[in-house]
């Protein structure tokens, strides 16, 4: 179908080409400008093809100009990407001094901020720093509210603190919704119901 749809684009276009250019051979046209004592005289096709050339140099312009500034940013993505993966196999190897560091970097990029600040606070509540894991959940409080919630939920859980685990959870309306934190609630009304039992 997209074929299809092309293939009648060209067509179409060829038509409307066509038809154009049988207007403008019968009449085409004058052009008078006329600008600090310069006149310059040309047809409608003549000033067309000008204008659209201006507009494709510009175009070109604009695009060599902004080439370092893409190249920049298309590197300090991959260097942030580099860093959220070797954080996380840190992470995974229970290097969690040199994770954290390497986390908390991948989290300046906005991409990918929310999973680097999460597992930056799992590597720092691993090292037993609560205020360390705090201080990068709190810095997802503003724009990811459930991933903050969600993260200190797990952290609480994982600390035997189920009353923190539910409070994390119920100040988010957003993470209602996601499964996990219908898991974590579960487990953490389950803690709760099991302490209150053996108390």
């Amino acid at each position: 179908m997209n074929l299809f749809r092309n293939l009648l684009f060209w067509i179409l276009l060829a038509l409307a080409g066509a038809l154009l250019a049988q207007l403008l051979l019968q009449d085409p046209g004058f052009v008078l400008v006329r600008y600090l004592g310069t006149t310059v005289e040309a047809t409608l096709v003549g000033a067309a093809l000008l204008f659209a050339l201006a507009l494709f140099a510009l175009w070109l312009l604009w695009k060599v100009l902004g080439w370092p500034f893409r190249l920049w940013r298309l590197r300090r993505e991959r260097a942030a990407r580099t860093r959220l993966a070797e954080g996380l196999d840190a992470l995974h190897h229970g290097r969690y001094a040199e994770a954290e560091a390497l986390l908390a970097q991948a989290a300046l990029d906005p991409h990918f901020e929310a999973p680097a600040r999460v597992a930056a606070a799992r590597a720092a509540a691993a090292r037993g720093d609560t205020a360390a894991a705090t201080a990068h959940l709190d810095a997802l409080a503003m724009r990811h509210p459930a991933a903050r919630a969600i993260a200190a939920a797990e952290i609480a859980l994982a600390e035997g603190r189920a009353d923190d685990a539910l409070a994390a959870l119920e100040a988010v309306t957003d993470s209602a919704r996601a499964p996990r934190a219908a898991t974590l609630r579960a487990d953490a009304q389950a803690a709760q119901a099991a302490r209150t039992g053996a108390g």
